[in-house]
């Protein structure tokens, strides 16, 4: 199979990113609805813009792969500039950022992640086909920034630090669950709200929730996102994470059997865990679990037998489960099955 040349864009300041665009001819431009395109054969690709404040906007970017495909980002270095981002993957995504440090290149590629970065930032992006990345990216010029956080008051070894002073040309989290809700509420906004007098007004109001809770954590010395990740902790979890998909059936093994798989201790792996997915090692079988019992509804199986094969004590026990993650009870599945065989 031929291999085509990687597409590359240069991200800059929102101001100057949406100047040079206006000249491309491949891009269009929704001025009333602030929104860019640049679709192509490998990629569609939106963005939205918000200013924020004087020296702050949000950039908002969606991108689909209509086929297997990589792009390459690299930094403006001529305007100098900082990205908080918050990012959603959905499907096979993986980022390699032009770093030493392999840890980021695995953090980078989780499900959703949080990253910081400056305007020397540079990365490749390769998307497997029907994979999607959405991003929150707020930008901000180093003043808005020094107005709006007290970085004197900060410890100059701290990680982000280490990137305002450009020692470091970024760093991503693996937790989501300090942001979530708040992204998760603006995300909606964004998709369902039409312009209005306040439309800016509650843009602004969760941008800054998200901000400021990024830099309140990220500023603390013992918040649980400075205190480095290990490569080996990393490695462990994937290790649990295989574990729990391949014996899943056989119910929850319990905190100590995963611990021992990890190489760790039960405290280290609750951490890590939900340090790195966002949700518990237990929230995790369940999801694993009601996966497969989707599946398995939907080729035709009854009901009762899901339940038996995942080693529920009742059919209503399972019912209950796979109601709280679908908010639909199995017997909608197997009805939707009989209607689409009718």
């Amino acid at each position: 199979m031929k291999e085509e040349a990687a597409v590359k864009w240069t991200m800059s300041y929102p101001e100057k990113f949406i100047s040079i665009a206006d000249t491309l001819p491949f891009v269009s431009h929704d001025r009333e609805n602030h929104k860019l395109r640049a679709d192509s054969t490998e990629l569609l690709t939106g963005f939205q813009y918000e200013k924020v404040d004087d020296g702050c906007y949000l950039f908002v970017v969606d991108m689909k792969a209509l086929k297997d495909t990589k792009i390459i980002l690299m930094g403006d270095r001529d305007i100098e500039y900082y990205c908080l981002s918050y990012q959603l993957i959905k499907g096979s995504v993986n980022k390699t950022p032009n770093s030493s440090d392999p840890l980021q290149s695995k953090t980078m590629s989780l499900p959703r992640i949080c990253s910081f970065y400056n305007n020397e930032f540079d990365y490749d992006t390769a998307f497997d086909k029907d994979s999607e990345v959405k991003a929150f990216i707020f930008c901000f010029t180093r003043d808005w920034l020094s107005r709006g956080v007290d970085l004197s008051a900060v410890d100059k070894e701290a990680s982000f630090m280490k990137v305002i002073s450009k020692e470091i040309a970024g760093m991503a989290y693996f937790s989501d669950s300090f942001y979530k809700d708040t992204y998760d509420e603006l995300n909606k906004f964004l998709n369902t709200a039409k312009r209005s007098p306040v439309y800016n007004l509650i843009v602004r109001k969760l941008s800054f929730t998200l901000i400021a809770d990024f830099f309140t954590i990220v500023a603390d010395p013992d918040s649980v996102l400075n205190m480095p990740g290990a490569s080996e902790d990393f490695d462990g979890i994937e290790e649990v994470k295989k574990y729990i998909d391949l014996h899943f059936r056989k119910g929850f093994p319990g905190l100590q059997k995963l611990a021992e798989v990890g190489n760790m201790t039960v405290a280290t792996l609750r951490r890590q865990f939900l340090r790195q997915m966002g949700r518990s090692a237990f929230d995790y079988f369940r999801e694993v679990q009601m996966r497969f019992a989707f599946d398995q509804l939907q080729g035709g199986m009854q009901v009762k037998q899901v339940a038996l094969m995942l080693g529920f004590a009742s059919q209503a026990n399972f019912s209950r489960t796979f109601k709280t993650v679908y908010r639909v009870p199995p017997t909608d599945i197997k009805a939707l099955n009989s209607d689409v065989l009718s």
